[in-house]
C-alpha cells in the first residue's frame, strides 16, 4: 500500500514538474511602454510582478520572441534600461539600477490617504516586505531592513481597492486608494481587489469593520453603524441592547465606545432606533472584543473605538438624510486645502410616532396565562437633537495632523399611563432626560520616519435624569397606593491629557510608551418618596503609564508584550495589568491568536434590584470599600483562515470578572446594603463569510454562558447573569446589483433568565428573541445629483419580542405583581432618502 502511495506521488510530481518545464511565455510589442508589456504579462500568465507603473511608463520596448522562464523574459526585457530585478516571496520585483548605500538600516514611511477626498484612511493594513502593521490615526507608517533599500509595500483597507507596489527608501510618500464602487458608482477599476465589509482574526478579539457597508444593511439609517455591529459574533443582539453594548457576556457599562477619543454613553429612545453618534461623520470602527493591549484600558469588557472623518480637503461637500424619525445632515468645507471644517446635525421629528406600534404589554398575576393580557396604547414624548463640529489640519514638512472635536447630545423619553384595569386605575408618570457632551484635541508629531508623538485631551460628560411616579386607584373601596416615587439624578464626567510616541526599533521591533492623567467624577442624587435617598459626589484621579513592544519572530509569529500601570489617587494604590498576545501565521492563508491579561476599572454602572426583579443603573466610582475596584482576567484563542473571498473564523474566551456591585432593596426581606459578586464568562464564536463577486454573506453562531455569584446568595451557588444567553445565531446577506441593492439579516436568541429577586433562587422564564429584517436600495447618479433611496421592514415575521432595557414590575397586591414592558420593534416598514454633492 506504501509503495502504492509513493508511486502516486511520484508521478503527480513528474506530472507538476512536466507542466512548469513546458510552460513558455511569448511577449509582443511594438514601442509599446514597459509597464505595458509588464501588466499584460501578469494577466496572461497570472504572475507576480512589481514594478513603479510610472517609472517604467518612461521606457517603450519592441520584442517578439518566446522565453523558457519568466525571470528570462524579465532579465531580457529591462536589460536596456538603468533596471535591475530580484525575486522575493516568489515575486520578481523591478527597481532602478544603482548602487546600494554603505548603511545596515534603510527605512521607509508614508501615509495612506483615500485619492477623492485626501482624507487620511486610519488603521490601514500595510504589509512591507511580508511583515505587517497598521497606519496610525493619521494614515502614517513607517517599516525599516537591514536587507535592502527596496521594499515591496501592499497598502489595503476596507471598502477600497488594494494597492500593491515597490518603492524605495523614503519618508515622504504618499499611497492612495480609490473607494470600491459600493460608493462610487462612476469609478470603474479592473482587475484588482477590493476588501470589503469586514476583517476577523487579524489582531486577538479584533473585528475591523467597513462602515460604507452599514448603511445598506435594514435600519432607520441613524443606527445604521450599531446595526453592522449587532451582526457580529460576540455582540449580544437579542433584547435589542443597540447603544449599551454587551460584548462577550459583560454587564452594562463594562465596555466602552469611544468616538475621537472621548467616551459616548447610551441614548434612551424608543427602540433604539437612534445610535449615540452620527453614523454620517464615522469613518473607522474597530472591535475589541477582550485580549487587548496594554495601550487600552479603564474598562474590563470590551471597547470600540470609532474614528471620525478629518474632512475633505479638496472640495465642499454636503449630505442630507430623511427617515421615518429624523433629518440628518453634514458639510464638509475645506479650508486652505490643508484643513476642513465638518459640521454634523440631526434632529427628530416625534409626531410620526404611530400610536398603533408602541404598544405597552401589561401582565397581571405574573403567570403565562395570556388571557388577562391588555394592550396599552402609548404615544411617548420623545425629542433628540445632536450635533458634531469637528476642524482638522495638516501642516510641516511631515503633514502633521491637528484637529478638534465636539460633540452635544441630549434627548428626553417620556411617557404617561391612565387606564383602567379590571381590578383597579392604573396611572403612571415616567420620565427620562440624558445630556451628553464630548470633546478632542489631537496633535500628532512626526519627528522621522521612525518616531512619532501623539498629544490628547479629552473630555466627556453624562447627566442622566429619571423620574418615575406610579400610583394605583381601587374605586370600589376608595383607595388609593402610591407603588414608586422616584426622583434621581446621576452625572458623570471623564478628562484625559495623554502622550503617546511610537518608535520603531530595528526592522523587527516596534515600541509604544505612553502615559495619561485620567480623571472621572461622579455626582448622584436620588429622591425616594419624597425623602432624601442618596446624595455623594466623588472624584478619581489616575495616573496610567503603559509600554507595549511588538516583536517580530521571524516571518510567522508576532509577539506584543506590555505594561499598563495605574496609580489611583481616591485608593492610594497602584494597579499593575500585564498583557500578552502571540500571534502565529504558519500559512498566508491561516493565523492562530492567542491573548491573555489582567484589567481593571474604576468607575462603573452598579446595578440596582428590588424585590419585584426590577433592574436599574447608576454609575458609580470605585473607592475599595463599600464600591471595589472592577477586576478581570481575559484568555483568548483564535484561529482566522481567509483565502481570497472566503473567511473562517472561529475564538474561544473565558473571562473572570471581581469586584461586582448591586444595591439591594427589598421591603419584603427589610434589606437596604450594598452586596459585592463575581462573574465568569465563557463562550465561542464560529463565523463564516463568503463574498461573491459584489455579494456578501455571513453566518454566525454563539455559544456562551455568564454566571454570577453575590453574597446575598444563600445557597452559595453561581446563577445565570441577567444578560446570559446561551445561544445566538445570526445571518446576513448583501446582494449588489449596482445601482440596486438587496439585503436582509435575521437574529435568533435562546432567551434571557427572568429571575424575581429571592435570597434563594427562583428562575421564573426564558424569553426567546427571533427578528428578520430585508431592506431595498437604489442609488441615482447624475451630473448635478448623486443620492439613495430605501425601504427597510423590520421584524418582517412580526416576532412579539422581549426588550430587556424595558421591562419592569410593579405590585398589584401582596401576592402579585403587574408586569410592563413595551415591545421590541413590530413589523416596521421604514424608508430613507438620502442624497449628496
Amino acid at each position: 500500500m506504501a509503495n502504492k502511495l509513493n508511486s502516486y506521488i511520484l508521478f503527480f510530481l513528474i506530472l507538476i514538474s512536466g507542466n512548469l518545464l513546458g510552460q513558455s511565455y511569448h511577449v509582443v510589442a511594438n514601442n509599446k511602454p514597459l509597464n505595458k508589456v509588464l501588466s499584460g504579462l501578469i494577466q496572461k500568465y497570472d504572475v507576480s510582478i512589481s514594478f513603479n507603473d510610472k517609472a517604467l511608463s518612461n521606457y517603450n520596448v519592441s520584442v517578439d520572441r518566446t522565453f523558457a522562464t519568466l525571470e528570462k523574459a524579465v532579465a531580457f526585457l529591462i536589460n536596456k534600461f538603468p533596471l535591475q530585478s530580484e525575486i522575493n516571496s516568489g515575486v520578481i520585483i523591478i527597481y532602478n539600477k544603482k548602487e546600494k548605500k554603505k548603511k545596515r538600516f534603510w527605512s521607509v514611511s508614508g501615509r495612506v490617504i483615500e485619492k477623492e477626498s485626501g482624507e487620511p484612511l486610519s488603521f490601514s493594513h500595510v504589509v512591507v516586505d511580508d511583515r505587517g502593521t497598521i497606519t496610525d490615526l493619521m494614515g502614517n507608517f513607517s517599516a525599516s531592513s537591514e536587507k535592502d533599500s527596496i521594499f515591496n509595500i501592499k497598502v489595503s483597507h476596507l471598502g477600497y481597492y488594494i494597492l500593491d507596489t515597490t518603492v524605495e527608501a523614503s519618508d515622504k510618500l504618499h499611497f492612495v486608494l480609490t473607494p470600491s464602487s459600493i460608493g462610487l458608482t462612476e469609478v470603474v477599476i479592473k482587475d484588482k481587489k477590493i476588501e470589503t465589509s469586514s476583517q476577523y482574526g487579524q489582531k486577538p478579539g479584533l473585528i475591523k469593520l467597513n462602515n460604507r457597508i452599514a448603511n445598506f444593511l435594514p435600519g432607520y439609517g441613524d443606527n445604521s453603524v450599531f446595526n453592522l455591529l449587532r451582526l457580529q459574533p460576540g455582540i449580544l443582539a437579542s433584547g435589542e441592547q443597540t447603544n449599551e453594548l454587551i460584548i462577550w457576556g459583560s454587564y452594562e457599562g463594562q465596555s466602552k465606545v469611544t468616538f475621537d477619543g472621548f467616551t459616548i454613553y447610551g441614548l434612551k429612545n424608543f427602540n433604539d432606533n437612534i445610535s449615540s453618534f452620527n453614523p454620517l461623520i464615522a469613518k473607522d470602527i474597530e472591535i475589541y472584543k477582550g485580549g487587548f493591549g496594554a495601550t487600552m484600558g479603564e474598562r474590563v469588557g470590551g471597547i470600540v473605538n470609532i474614528t471620525g472623518k478629518l474632512g475633505n480637503i479638496k472640495k465642499t461637500s454636503f449630505i442630507f438624510t430623511a427617515n421615518n424619525m429624523t433629518l440628518n445632515g453634514l458639510v464638509e468645507i475645506p479650508i486652505a486645502h490643508k484643513g476642513s471644517l465638518i459640521i454634523a446635525f440631526r434632529h427628530t421629528y416625534y409626531e410620526l410616532y404611530d400610536q398603533n406600534d408602541l404598544a405597552f404589554l401589561i401582565r397581571q398575576n405574573n403567570d403565562s396565562d395570556t388571557t388577562n393580557d391588555l394592550d396599552i396604547n402609548i404615544v411617548p414624548d420623545y425629542r433628540f437633537r445632536d450635533i458634531n463640529i469637528k476642524y482638522s489640519t495638516r501642516f510641516g514638512k511631515k503633514q502633521d495632523l491637528f484637529y478638534v472635536s465636539f460633540y452635544g447630545a441630549r434627548d428626553k423619553f417620556s411617557y404617561n399611563i391612565d387606564d383602567v384595569l379590571p381590578k383597579f386605575q392604573l396611572i403612571k408618570n415616567t420620565n427620562e432626560e440624558n445630556t451628553q457632551s464630548g470633546a478632542s484635541v489631537f496633535y500628532g508629531k512626526k519627528w522621522s520616519a521612525i518616531s512619532q508623538t501623539n498629544f490628547s485631551f479629552s473630555y466627556s460628560a453624562m447627566r442622566s435624569k429619571y423620574y418615575d411616579k406610579t400610583e394605583l386607584i381601587f374605586p370600589q373601596i376608595g383607595h388609593s397606593r402610591v407603588v414608586e416615587n422616584k426622583n434621581t439624578d446621576n452625572k458623570l464626567t471623564e478628562s484625559s491629557l495623554k502622550a503617546e510616541n511610537s518608535i520603531v526599533a530595528g526592522s523587527r521591533n516596534n515600541i509604544v510608551l505612553g502615559a495619561e492623567i485620567f480623571t472621572n467624577r461622579v455626582e448622584l442624587k436620588e429622591d425616594t418618596f419624597n425623602v432624601n435617598y442618596i446624595n455623594m459626589e466623588e472624584v478619581s484621579p489616575r495616573l496610567n503609564l503603559y509600554v507595549q513592544d511588538k516583536v517580530l519572530i521571524g516571518n510567522k509569529v508576532t509577539v506584543v508584550g506590555g505594561l499598563r500601570l495605574t496609580n489611583s489617587t481616591l485608593i492610594k494604590q497602584t494597579f499593575f495589568d500585564p498583557r500578552l498576545s502571540i500571534t502565529i501565521a504558519p500559512h498566508s492563508n491561516l493565523k492562530f491568536n492567542i491573548a491573555l491579561g489582567i484589567y481593571h476599572q474604576f468607575v462603573m454602572r452598579s446595578s440596582v434590584l428590588d424585590d419585584r426583579g426590577n433592574y436599574s443603573y447608576l454609575w458609580v466610582v470605585a473607592n475599595n470599600s463599600d464600591v471595589p475596584v472592577l477586576s478581570a482576567n481575559h484568555y483568548v484563542f483564535g484561529v482566522s483562515y481567509n483565502k481570497s473571498n472566503t473567511t473562517i473564523n472561529i475564538e474561544t474566551y473565558f473571562k473572570q470578572t471581581f469586584g461586582l456591585t448591586r444595591f439591594i432593596r427589598s421591603v419584603k426581606y427589610n434589606i437596604q446594603d450594598i452586596f459585592n459578586g463575581k462573574s465568569s464568562s465563557i463562550g465561542i464564536d464560529f463565523l463564516i463569510k463568503q463574498n461573491i463577486r459584489k455579494h456578501s454573506f455571513w453566518i454566525s453562531y454563539s455559544l456562551s454562558s455568564t454566571k454570577e455569584l453575590f453574597d446575598y446568595f444563600l445557597d452559595g451557588e453561581y446563577r445565570r447573569a441577567p444578560q446570559d444567553q446561551r445561544n445566538e445565531l445570526k445571518i446576513a446577506g448583501l446582494l449588489n446589483f449596482n445601482p440596486i441593492f438587496f439585503s436582509a439579516d435575521y437574529v435568533y436568541g435562546s432567551g434571557f433568565p427572568d429571575y424575581i429577586y429571592n435570597r434563594q433562587p427562583s428562575y421564573a422564564s426564558n424569553k426567546t428573541y427571533s427578528r428578520l429584517d430585508a431592506s431595498i436600495i437604489y442609488k441615482f447618479l447624475n451630473k448635478k445629483l448623486k443620492g439613495e433611496v430605501g425601504i427597510s421592514i423590520l421584524n418582517v415575521l412580526n416576532r412579539k419580542n422581549f426588550k430587556l432595557a424595558n421591562f419592569e414590575r410593579i405590585p398589584a397586591n401582596q401576592t402579585s405583581n403587574i408586569n410592563i414592558y413595551a415591545e421590541a420593534i413590530p413589523f416596521t416598514p421604514t424608508i430613507f432618502l438620502k442624497f449628496y454633492l
